[in-house]
């Protein structure tokens, strides 16, 4: 969102549902609707944060690849840069380099275009032209 606004940017912004939205207690009986419940409430955060956006903005919500489902709705919408958050580390991390490539190796080797990493807690950028405060 922080790089979004001085670029004045169309925002489409993509949530995977991974391993983080299920939960922890896979037996229970209702697991489908926390699952969803989840989900909803991820959404719901989202969009209030970028309805404070100047611009404009899509959410989507989609299971499967990661790399694959935002090269594809780069793809669709012909963006000029997928903008990623940096690796969240940890086990999940690890895991992804020893199985496979990372999301932003992904991206990154296969040519989909420039693609952005994100720190965390990343601040807006400056603007750097002379005479700019």
């Amino acid at each position: 969102m922080s790089l979004a606004v001085p670029l004045h940017a169309y925002l489409h912004v993509t949530h995977v549902v991974d391993l983080d939205d299920f939960p922890i207690e896979p037996d229970r009986d209702d697991r489908e609707r926390r699952i969803v419940d989840t989900v909803e409430r991820e959404r719901t955060e989202a969009c209030t944060m970028l309805a404070s956006l100047p611009g404009n903005w899509s959410y989507y919500c989609h299971e499967g690849n990661p790399a694959h489902l935002l090269a594809t709705i780069a793809d669709a919408n012909d963006a000029l840069m997928i903008i990623i958050g940096s690796s969240r580390g940890g086990l999940v991390s690890v895991l992804e380099r020893v199985v496979g490539e990372s999301v932003s190796s992904h991206l990154v080797h296969h040519g989909l275009g420039p693609v952005v990493l994100v720190p965390e807690h990343a601040s807006a950028p400056r603007d750097r032209r002379p005479g700019a405060e």
